[in-house]
């Protein structure tokens, strides 16, 4: 004779038990036709904090050191990174300084040049003037 039990039942008479963190409840039961079977059915605590087997205060200290850590690590990693980076960007500042230093003399080289070639020329330009001048002065 096969009897038949609901779930909520043998889920209320179920005997409960933790495992890494869970509270699990270790029965239930399923009918199929004439035959129940008996089926395992893990279900998880509500809680968000397992104290394992020491103190729960131990447990939270360590996780909170570790965290401290971590966190503590990073943000000496992120300091290094910056002042990689700031490194960098005042490298880079100084070579396009000592760059546009040497563009800028160029240029005043340059300008210099035209000014004395223009000034010849005009010098040029001015006695030749001068020289037609004085010959019309004659005539």
């Amino acid at each position: 004779m096969a009897m038949s039990f609901s779930g909520a039942l043998l889920s209320g008479i179920g005997s409960s038990y933790h495992t890494g963190g869970a509270k699990l409840n270790g029965v239930g039961a399923v009918k199929f036709g004439r035959k129940t079977e008996l089926v395992v059915v893990a279900q998880r605590k509500k809680s968000l904090i397992y104290a394992g087997d020491g103190n729960i205060l131990d447990d939270l200290n360590d996780a909170t050191k570790k965290a401290t850590d971590f966190v503590t690590d990073k943000t000496q990693e992120a300091l290094k990174d910056g002042e990689k980076a700031k490194d960098y960007v005042v490298e880079k500042n100084v070579e396009a300084k000592d760059t546009a230093v040497e563009e800028a003399q160029k240029a005043s080289e340059y300008v210099t040049e035209k000014a004395k070639e223009a000034g010849n020329e005009a010098a040029k330009l001015a006695e030749g003037k001068a020289g037609e001048a004085k010959d019309a002065t004659k005539a």
